[in-house]
């Protein structure tokens, strides 16, 4: 899967093996596909099912191995994934420049249904700034309060909810697994504001060696627009820096406005090849003698 992706798309920080197996490991709901054309890896896709009826899938194919119905054939297992767990949609993103899998999904009912645009920070060109939360609010890493991650979920949930797109919030034990124990989000790259001992917000990063790259920056709604999401950034675009990190790379849903200001406000420069556009279609795609995968 790592040399299909990193092939399909060379801009993008490839997976990292040890997610992979994370994920793999703590969703049994996830299914990963990798097709092979003369023994070799030409194209991988996953699916995940959920509750609202819309499977999370991607798929991708190397640009040599294009137009031979490989594509054709991860999209039915998908879909057959899919529908076998009751999901009649399938939901997935393409890079925003890239015409060829945007018009080869929307030939068969894909339909844009939102996008997230990607902005970098270049991390040598800017002095680490220095963290100013709110009176009676402190920033520390998860490092400093392994204690506390549990009381982060409703937190973590009211953020979702609040994302333009966002249909489906995990359980518990799914969001831990995603925003708190992937391999690549380390306890000290990850901050948490306290007002007092009560967490109010908190953001997450993933370390991809050369780059690293924001996850969610979640904050309780009755302590939005007071500082806090400004004072969890510039902590994590510190510890960046000293970390030697020479990007922070982040996106944001094209209709998440707060967020996109504020990210404009500390200095992040658009990143169009990381850019990408959320296409949601039906789950009914079969091999040609109608046989599912």
């Amino acid at each position: 899967m790592i040399a299909v992706r990193t092939a399909a798309d060379p801009d993008r920080t490839p997976p990292r093996l040890e997610n992979l197996r994370h994920h793999i490991a703590s969703d049994d709901a996830l299914t990963y596909l990798v097709a092979r054309l003369d023994g070799e890896p030409a194209g991988c896709g996953f699916v995940r099912p959920w509750p609202s009826g819309n499977a999370d899938a991607h798929l991708v194919v190397v640009p040599d191995a294009r137009r031979r119905g490989i594509g054709s054939a991860l999209l039915a297992d998908l879909s057959a994934h899919a529908r076998a767990a009751g999901n009649e949609t399938l939901q997935g993103e393409a890079r925003e420049d890239d015409a060829d899998s945007r018009n080869y999904l929307e030939r068969r009912g894909y339909r844009v249904v939102g996008g997230e645009k990607a902005v970098a920070l270049r991390l040598r060109e800017i002095d680490a700034p220095l963290p100013a939360p709110p009176p009676g609010v402190e920033i520390v890493s998860r490092a400093q309060r392994p204690d506390i991650v549990e009381a982060l979920y409703p937190i973590g949930l009211e953020a979702l909810e609040d994302i333009p797109g966002v249909d489906d919030v995990p359980t518990f034990a799914q969001w831990r697994a995603i925003d708190v124990d992937r391999p690549t989000r380390k306890p000290e790259l990850f901050f948490i504001a306290l007002a007092g001992d009560e967490p109010v917000g908190y953001a997450t990063m993933d370390d991809f060696g050369r780059d690293a790259h924001h996850g969610l920056t979640a904050v309780k709604r009755e302590w939005r627009r007071r500082g806090v999401a400004t004072a969890l950034k510039h902590a994590q675009i510190a510890a960046a820096k000293q970390a030697g990190f020479h990007r922070l790379v982040t996106g944001s849903e094209e209709r998440n406005t707060p967020m996109r200001n504020l990210n404009a406000k500390l200095g992040y420069r658009p990143e169009p090849s990381l850019s990408v556009v959320v296409l949601r279609g039906p789950a009914d795609v079969r091999l040609p003698h109608g046989d599912d995968c």
